[in-house]
């Protein structure tokens, strides 16, 4: 029998050109790495960027198994597609559940309409677009290994960042597009947004974040809230 190659991404950035999902290649090459040849096959894998990244997954979700972790602050949806098979399918998961697209919005603040100060209808689909086509290649790959791949939400942004009403009104607008392709490929879509967000349905709640962005220990406990009972339901716990 042919010995099982790892798959190894390699870095996506260069001397001049800095890619934070090249932060964690070679902790993730080395625990992959273990988890390949150690033949060990997770339950779940959390995939995405700081919102997974700095989760305490052992917190709420080492009852359904071998959990891991493969968040990634700052990384965009281009390169989670690009790390994808090693990162997620080459550890054989019985589920992946992912969640990405906050950081593809900072383009955005280079594309404002100078009229209006929202970000220009062109950017804004350009970014949709994007992140739903790198969504659909991961949803595809998934199916073609034979595991499910869940669409978390992008979270609502507090009050403080800059241009908030304008950067949640994306985010609903995005979220609307993830729910339809989640349907599309009849796999789950976990609502934080709805949880985490004022009576307006646009701003994150006040005391669950640290800065308007990252969860804190209140923040992970209402993302926990929505998700554990879908993962009951898929574990028949």
């Amino acid at each position: 029998m042919e010995e099982k190659k790892l798959i190894l991404p390699g870095n996506f950035g260069d001397d001049e050109h800095h890619v934070d999902a090249d932060s964690r290649r070679c902790e993730f090459d080395i625990k992959n790495e273990q988890i390949v040849f150690g033949k060990i096959k997770a339950d779940i894998v959390f995939a995405g960027d700081s919102i997974i990244h700095f989760m305490e997954e052992n917190r709420f979700y080492n009852k359904y198994g071998f959990v891991v972790n493969r968040g990634i602050g700052g990384d965009m949806s281009k390169y989670m597609r690009m790390r994808f098979s090693a990162d997620v399918t080459q550890l054989e998961p019985k589920l992946c559940i992912m969640l990405i697209g906050c950081n593809n919005l900072w383009p955005l603040e280079d594309e404002i309409d100078g009229n209006t100060g929202d970000y220009t209808e062109s950017a804004k689909a350009k970014y949709e677009n994007e992140l739903l086509d790198d969504l659909r290649a991961m949803l595809d790959e998934a199916k073609e290994n034979g595991y499910p791949m869940w669409l978390g939400s992008i979270l609502p942004q507090g009050a403080g960042i800059p241009n908030a009403e304008h950067r949640n009104k994306v985010i609903i607008r995005i979220n609307e597009r993830i729910c339809a392709l989640a349907k599309e490929y009849g796999t789950e879509y976990i609502n934080y947004h709805d949880a985490l967000t004022l009576d307006d349905g646009l701003t994150m709640r006040e005391g669950i974040s640290r800065e308007g962005i990252h969860p804190n220990h209140a923040g992970y406990e209402l993302m926990n809230e929505v998700l554990t009972p879908l993962l009951d339901k898929f574990f028949d716990k």
